[in-house]
């Protein structure tokens, strides 16, 4: 297929807009490069893509090239700003109070979706930190956790985050735990070892009774204000106490 028989829109499929010019580049430049093109050609290709407030800016102008300086100075300056502003309300995000986990990582989520859509992605590494540091003062043990290396990446924290909010609520609605409780609180203590973080957030002790066995207490960290205490005697008997 000739350059010349080729649908540009199934190549470009952006209209030139103030606030998506860096996407736009983008396209235009991938397709452009693909080709072998005349000026004539190009010309008409890039007119092509744009709105009649853009046409505007470059009737009368007779090469690809001056076309291209014409639209690069009008919209590339003005891309700018709603990415300075995206980035700004990323930087002081915080969860409200009456918000869920889940619509808050949505929130985050629509604002690192509208920075990607300008062609201004945010690093899976700046994600994590942002999240992370958006949570509050309730996560601040969480967010702790996995701001220390290793860190997880993206998807692994929504999904460590999903489940710290899952086992918080279940503690906070449950005034004493069961021993089938106790795995899954174990499973916590053993994920934060694998991650180097056990002597922080797992505190063991010894004590004897007055007949002389031997009781070992589990303290674990899971949220704020709830502490989750796995008690064993040397008859291997183990109980939960949300505390």
């Amino acid at each position: 297929m000739t350059s010349s028989s080729l649908n540009i829109s199934n190549f470009i499929t952006l209209r030139l807009t103030p606030t998506n010019y860096p996407l736009w580049r983008e396209q235009a430049l991938a397709l452009a490069e693909s080709q072998d093109l005349t000026n004539r050609l190009l010309r008409g290709w890039i007119i092509g893509t744009l709105f009649e407030e853009a046409l505007g800016l470059v009737v009368g102008l007779d090469t690809a090239h001056v076309v291209w300086t014409t639209l690069k100075d009008s919209y590339a300056e003005d891309s700018q700003e709603p990415e300075f502003t995206l980035r700004q309300q990323i930087t002081y995000l915080r969860k409200e109070d009456d918000q869920s986990i889940g619509e808050h990582i949505h929130t985050f989520k629509g604002l690192c979706d509208n920075l990607a859509a300008i062609g201004k992605p945010v690093p899976n590494k700046e994600k994590v930190f942002y999240l992370l540091t958006s949570l509050g003062h309730e996560y601040e043990t969480f967010a702790t956790t996995m701001l220390k290396p290793p860190r997880p990446s993206y998807s692994e924290l929504i999904s460590q985050l999903q489940s710290h909010d899952q086992r918080c609520n279940w503690f906070s609605n449950h005034s004493n735990t069961h021993n089938s409780c106790i795995p899954q609180v174990a499973f916590y203590g053993e994920q934060q070892r694998s991650r180097q973080f056990s002597s922080q957030h797992q505190r063991n002790s010894q004590t004897f009774t007055s007949t002389g066995a031997m009781v070992t207490y589990m303290f674990f960290p899971l949220c704020q204000n709830h502490i989750f205490l796995i008690v064993s005697n040397q008859d291997q008997q183990t109980f939960g106490i949300n505390v």
